[in-house]
């Protein structure tokens, strides 16, 4: 099997499709000697920034001179980015060799069942960085906690809650007392416990309750450590406990994510020096978490789909992009809460366009979208055929006004979509590219 044959392949596991549980992942795991077991893992769930706040750990881990495994999720720029050591992508002779041997042993799972796509990813990784002997893995929760596939590993050395906010509703719970009872499941006898200093009350008060029936020690750092900050679209500096460090990444959430992450750190390296937090941080890459992409006109990715998300945007393009022109570009799975992200965003627009992106579970109609946001204020909105056009158009409605940026937001799949263009384009624009 080579690589585009391993990408066909996964591609056949009907992509999206969600099966709760952890039965399929053991037995699929103990036809291989139950990998998970011989790792350490920083377990990494939340609603917001656990993809930023699990990369970051990995940085710091791999800065303090530990070799570090990451596997995240949704698959931003490419599958193989998924599971990375070191911010090196598996190659793709190892993917689709790892890819091989999980399918051809799919026959043994017996009653257990087929494996899903994010299932097979999720083991692919386990057993990657088990045979690369990291010393730690980061496993980033796809969705929830306690049913989730990433939750097949042992007690983790650092079991990390990021901000609980309402998503996946229909599968986590209707309140996010009830989501963050279920996310909290990764906690297990023997870990530790870290949570963002911006972690919300009711999802606090759960995480301690949770956290003490397991005899589980929570660490929370403190927002209070952090001063002189100095904030552009192309990163945040800021003061830690007296030391002046650069995060290039967007957004005043992800100072906190990068506490939180530190803390992590820290509890895997107690020593963890000065130096490696500088560095690691500095080495951070997010593609699609406000994304700031230069250009005529300069475009803002990021891939916020929930309320707390379009919240953490529009704080920065309040502050950040204070008196420019937004024009929107969004689209959204269709079982997201579009009345409550447009609220937190479509105020701040002077025009919308919508379209549909293609992903693993169904898209929320164009004209659908467009007249929620309409409702929630935005003046002018318009709907496009495909991602491709609606940045054409969006580029027309900007009309090479200096003060005019471009926001595409609400799905990490739109966004996947129009970066490599936005990443070729230079400063030129769209025209010529094909539908």
């Amino acid at each position: 099997m080579d690589y585009p044959q391993a990408l066909a392949a996964i591609e056949a596991l009907h992509p999206g499709e969600i099966k709760p549980g952890l039965q399929r992942m053991e037995k699929a795991l103990s036809l291989f000697g139950h990998p998970q077991r011989r790792l350490k893992v920083v377990h990494v769930a939340g609603t917001n920034g656990k993809g930023s706040t699990a990369a970051m750990v990995r940085a710091l881990l791999t800065a303090a001179g530990c070799r570090t495994g990451l596997f995240s999720s949704p698959a931003v720029t490419g599958l193989r980015e998924t599971v990375a050591i070191d911010g090196v992508p598996v190659s793709e002779g190892e993917f689709a060799a790892l890819t091989e041997e999980l399918i051809r042993r799919q026959p043994e799972m017996g009653e257990a069942g087929t494996l899903s796509e994010f299932e097979l990813l999720t083991a692919l990784a386990l057993l990657h960085f088990s045979r690369e002997r990291v010393d730690f893995a980061v496993m980033e929760c796809g969705m929830g906690g306690r049913d989730d596939a990433t939750n097949v590993v042992p007690a983790p050395a650092a079991a990390v809650l990021t901000p609980v906010a309402l998503d996946h509703t229909a599968w986590l719970g209707k309140t996010v007392e009830e989501i963050t009872r279920n996310k909290c499941g990764i906690l297990k006898p023997g870990c530790t416990a870290v949570t963002s200093p911006d972690q919300g009350p009711e999802a606090l008060g759960v995480l301690y309750e949770e956290a003490a029936k397991r005899g589980v020690t929570v660490r929370m750092p403190s927002a209070g450590s952090v001063s002189h900050r100095e904030e552009g679209v192309e990163g945040t500096s800021f003061t830690w406990r007296g030391q002046r460090l650069f995060l290039p990444l967007a957004g005043s959430h992800q100072v906190d994510n990068a506490l939180t992450a530190i803390e992590a750190a820290r509890v895997c390296v107690p020593e963890l020096s000065s130096q490696a937090v500088e560095q690691g941080l500095s080495q951070v890459r997010m593609p699609c978490r406000q994304e700031w992409m230069p250009g005529t006109p300069p475009v803002l990715l990021d891939g916020a789909h929930n309320p707390h998300g379009a919240l953490a945007l529009a704080d920065t393009v309040r502050r950040l992009l204070k008196g420019r022109r937004v024009i929107l570009i969004a689209a959204m799975l269709a079982d997201k809460d579009e009345a409550g992200w447009a609220s937190a965003f479509a105020p701040l627009c002077a025009a919308a366009v919508c379209c549909e992106a293609k992903g693993p579970r169904p898209s929320l109609p164009a004209e659908e979208l467009a007249a929620c946001l309409r409702r929630q204020g935005c003046p002018a909105v318009e709907t496009a055929s495909s991602p491709v056009e609606a940045l054409r158009l969006a580029e027309e409605l900007a009309a090479g006004d200096s003060d005019t940026v471009v926001a595409v937001a609400g799905s990490f799949y739109l966004c996947a979509a129009l970066r490599p263009l936005l990443l070729s384009r230079g400063g030129s624009g769209l025209h010529g590219y094909s539908m």
